[in-house]
């Protein structure tokens, strides 16, 4: 299979070159034999009329003559076949011609006739005063090695010149092919420390779209390196910390003189591979849910359903800080999404909700339909965040610096990138008068 542009390129123009030549090849052949047949029939139209002159002089005898052989040096000189006839018999013949008609048919014009074992173009003519009859005929061979050597002398010295015409089509189908391999050479020079865009002011219109697709892709895989730089960074930032503070706990915990001591240092080395392995966890759904990288297989979703199963989840954890969560939702609200993101999603923000709320407090969860969305709404009765600090606060390991409850700094990071993926929109409300703190996810109603 040919899979080179520049050999299918010269292989395609080298055959309709070929092609185009040989029905020049046949149209000349056709035209030239045209143009022959009618100059060959003018001359046998007017020898015809010569030899009725000749006829009516010499009526009194019958004449045999020559048949004009063909002269030295005069390839294409004529030998013709004649016969004049009046009434009475046969006037004039040439000297091969036999004595009966060439022909037996009333057929005025011209013909085609076979005698001596070749073809003939013969002439059937009377005169004005239809008093003599003429047949006159040559070889038809004559015409045609003349049509083919007027044919050869046209077409061959441009056969001759297909060597070169080849050499002049690879030629300018390379310098043709020079900005495709001008751009074959951008995309090779690039790597992971070089992923600039491709300059596309060469390239030509046929290719741009291509071009243009491969900047986009260097352009996402640049964004999804740096992201993974910064994460990696990020990532052995916060880990380290916590598994710092377990060695140092688990080292006072050796050398503790008393029991007290020993299980306040365990303790602390618990809680302190309890916030690595909800760390980790939560590094891993981002890494999941990255839109760069994630893998989304979307289906219907009853949005009631998943609330009401993460909800259930953390019922335990909500009673143990005596937080009473109630759910206001509308049934039969389906969007279009990926079930597991949409729990990890509402967990985050339930958990946050459940983390940052004073004790003996609400949260609601509300599901809603307006006319082209469907709302999902986490309200709490927290102090909230600033307007200064809500643009802050989904950025990777971001946390507030008043806060005293444990966390990574990843929960609404990873609410931000499925809502992404989802196409929908996240907004962030502080309600008057203190009634609390609302995060609204907004899906369009498909």
């Amino acid at each position: 299979m040919m899979t080179s542009i520049r050999r299918r390129l010269i292989f395609l123009l080298i055959a309709l070159l070929s092609c185009a030549w040989l029905i020049t090849a046949l149209l000349t052949r056709y035209e030239t034999r045209d143009e022959i047949d009618a100059i060959f029939d003018a001359e046998i139209t007017q020898a015809a009329h010569i030899l009725i002159g000749m006829a009516r002089r010499e009526k009194e005898e019958i004449i045999e003559h020559g048949g004009y052989p063909t002269p030295d040096g005069q390839p294409y000189a004529q030998t013709m076949l004649y016969q004049v006839w009046d009434s009475n018999g046969i006037v004039m013949r040439s000297l091969y011609a036999p004595e009966l008609p060439l022909i037996n048919n009333n057929q005025a014009g011209f013909q085609e006739i076979r005698y001596l074992n070749q073809q003939w173009r013969l002439l059937n003519l009377w005169d004005d005063n239809h008093t003599y009859h003429i047949f006159i005929a040559e070889p038809v061979a004559t015409r045609a090695k003349l049509a083919r050597h007027i044919t050869y002398q046209i077409l061959l010295p441009t056969l001759a010149f297909f060597p070169f015409l080849g050499f002049l089509i690879w030629f300018t189908v390379r310098m043709g092919l020079t900005p495709l391999n001008k751009l074959r050479q951008a995309i090779v020079e690039r790597n992971a420390s070089r992923l600039d865009p491709i300059e596309l002011s060469a390239v030509p219109d046929e290719v741009l779209p291509l071009a243009v697709s491969i900047n986009d892709l260097l352009n996402r895989l640049k964004r999804s390196l740096d992201s993974e730089k910064q994460f990696t960074g990020n990532a052995a930032h916060e880990l380290r910390t916590p598994l710092a503070a377990i060695k140092i706990q688990a080292q006072i915990a050796m050398r503790a003189d008393n029991t007290d001591d020993r299980m306040h240092a365990l303790q602390q080395v618990i809680q302190g591979t309890e916030r690595s392995t909800h760390l980790i966890e939560q590094l891993l759904v981002l890494a999941r849910v990255d839109p760069d990288n994630a893998q989304n297989e979307m289906i219907k979703t009853d949005l009631k359903q998943v609330i009401q199963k993460v909800s259930g989840c953390l019922l335990g954890y909500a009673k143990q800080r005596a937080i009473e969560v109630q759910c206001q939702l509308e049934d039969d609200l389906w969007v279009t999404g990926n079930p597991w993101q949409l729990e990890i999603m509402l967990r985050n923000l339930l958990d946050n909700a459940l983390r940052y709320s004073p004790q003996y407090s609400i949260i609601r969860i509300t599901l809603k339909q307006y006319k082209d969305m469907i709302e999902l709404a986490v309200i709490d009765q927290g102090k909230g965040i600033e307007p200064e600090e809500q643009h802050k606060i989904f950025n990777r390991f971001y946390r507030l610096d008043e806060t005293i409850e444990q966390g990574s700094g990843l929960g609404l990071s990873i609410v931000q990138r499925i809502v992404e993926l989802h196409q929908a929109r996240i907004t962030l409300e502080q309600l008057p008068q203190q009634q609390g703190f609302k995060v609204a996810i907004s899906f369009l109603k498909k």
